[in-house]
């Protein structure tokens, strides 16, 4: 097994998801504390637009991902902040309108639906070097805007509301959260497809959140979790030649399972 990682593929798809996995759990925390459930199901609905677009214009799935992505996120925000309606609603406005168009597309451009929906399942067998590219640089954005932004990050975690009382700008750093939740949606796409996206955007959060005392270890938690499910579910998908996105699921899923829920103490 251990020769497969010399092959250009599969040692990309390794690098891939070592950053993928170590660092979109961060953007799953911030999916978690900040309430943007419904936002990750817009964006994973986006996608299908995406899909459907790329196939009738034969364009690259990325960029098309990328560019919904941006243009959802903008409509959302200006929704939700000029037009009357909170993000919940706006997110599931632009949900419904997302698969509507998806639907008028592939039935405009004669684009087959099961060529849509195989989509959705990714491979990492298939990041080139300049994708490989992107998700580095992805990857530290998040890290880079955790670390240097961290005050105000966990002030917004603790309360909105405080964290605007001390004069931070709240709403352009949850601007930029978004769109790092967005581009990690998009990303993640690339290499475990949108059914699987949870896979190593939230369940690595959701089991930091039963072990992390604190803010901080919620995110270093929440990093090595990603980080060894993606990699060992990467790993059995090899020695037992299974989809990658399937195995790193299930690593994720058993992880969950395994972990006991921190004790309070009293």
């Amino acid at each position: 097994m251990f020769d497969l990682l010399l092959l250009p593929p599969i040692y990309r798809a390794l690098l891939t998801l070592m950053f993928a996995g170590s660092t979109f759990p961060l953007a799953g925390v911030m999916v978690l504390r900040l309430n943007l459930m419904q936002l990750r199901y817009t964006l994973m609905h986006g996608l299908l637009l995406g899909g459907a677009l790329s196939l009738a214009l034969d364009l690259p799935s990325l960029p098309v991902y990328l560019a919904v992505c941006v243009l959802t996120v903008l409509l959302v925000l200006h929704m939700s902040r000029s037009g009357g309606m909170n993000m919940g609603i706006s997110s599931s406005f632009m949900m419904v309108m997302a698969v509507a168009l998806a639907a008028v597309i592939t039935q405009v451009a004669d684009v087959p639906s099961k060529d849509t929906l195989e989509l959705l399942w990714g491979s990492p067998f298939t990041v080139r070097w300049p994708e490989l590219a992107a998700f580095a640089l992805l990857s530290v954005a998040i890290v880079l805007f955790t670390i240097l932004d961290w005050r105000t990050v966990n002030l917004m975690f603790f309360d909105r509301d405080v964290a605007i009382s001390t004069g931070r700008n709240v709403r352009a750093h949850e601007t930029v959260m978004v769109f790092l939740i967005a581009f990690s949606v998009a990303m993640s796409m690339r290499f475990v497809g949108a059914l699987l996206i949870d896979a190593l955007l939230l369940l690595p959060a959701v089991i930091a959140l039963k072990r992390a005392t604190s803010v901080r270890n919620l995110f270093i938690t929440a990093s090595l979790a990603g980080l060894g499910t993606a990699v060992s579910g990467f790993m059995l998908s090899l020695f037992f030649d299974l989809p990658p996105s399937s195995m790193i699921a299930l690593a994720s899923a058993i992880l969950y399972i395994v972990v006991p829920k921190r004790r309070v103490a009293g």
